[in-house]
């Protein structure tokens, strides 16, 4: 089994359960401009451009687009602390890698700023090698052209770097890499449980997932 060196982790629904404060967000807009109730469904339907472009998308009322993505912005950061848990296991799996040697890197479809906003908020005290976010590549997921930019940037190379995620989009990009790929299906809610990519592996636990990296570390 090849070695791992390096992580490609996915952010929201992997590290952090952030579905519910991006949905109360987003459906408050879509209520307030267009009269509209949407569902958490609706979102899991268009998700792939960032939070502010779904919105710059799927507004109808135009003119109220730019006043939308304000609002949405304000109201993901003001009720975060409320709805996202700081979840400690997540924070000791990013510390314990990192203090074993592992490269960590992050590929998101998020916003840059809704990134910052979470991050902020989450308070870990750890850095990545490098974040890629939805405003930094020209082809969202499931293209892989996040996970190229950050092989290239780094200098990893995908024998040993794995790529772990959530969603469909998640798989799919990994295969598109050519890397292993793992699915997270940890966090309360799960974006998708059945794949069409099948992952190499599936851990329902973050403990898990933990002690199978560091296990393989411990036999180099």
């Amino acid at each position: 089994m090849r070695e791992i060196k390096h992580i490609i982790f996915d952010f929201d629904g992997t590290l952090a359960d952030t579905w519910p404060v991006m949905f109360m967000a987003c459906a408050g807009v879509f209520e307030r401009h267009d009269n509209r109730k949407i569902t958490i469904e609706d979102i899991y339907k268009v998700a792939g451009p960032t939070e502010l472009q779904i919105i710059e998308m799927h507004l109808s009322n135009r003119d109220r687009v730019d006043v939308a993505v304000s609002e949405f912005l304000a109201d993901y950061e003001q009720h975060h602390e409320e709805l996202v848990e700081r979840n400690v296991e997540i924070a000791e799996l990013l510390r314990d890698l990192r203090q074993a040697g592992l490269g960590i890197a992050l590929f998101t479809g998020k916003s840059r700023r809704t990134l910052d906003i979470s991050l902020d908020k989450l308070g870990w005290e750890i850095t990545f090698d490098q974040i890629v976010t939805g405003d930094d590549v020209a082809k969202r997921k499931p293209s892989a052209e996040g996970i190229e930019q950050i092989l290239s940037g780094l200098g990893w190379s995908r024998e040993h770097t794995v790529f772990v995620g959530d969603s469909n989009d998640d798989m799919l990009a990994g295969q598109e890499a050519g890397m292993r790929t793992f699915a997270a299906q940890w966090m309360s809610i799960v974006q998708d449980k059945h794949y069409r990519i099948e992952p190499e592996r599936v851990f329902d636990r973050v403990e898990a997932f933990k002690q199978f990296v560091l296990e393989q570390l411990a036999v180099r």
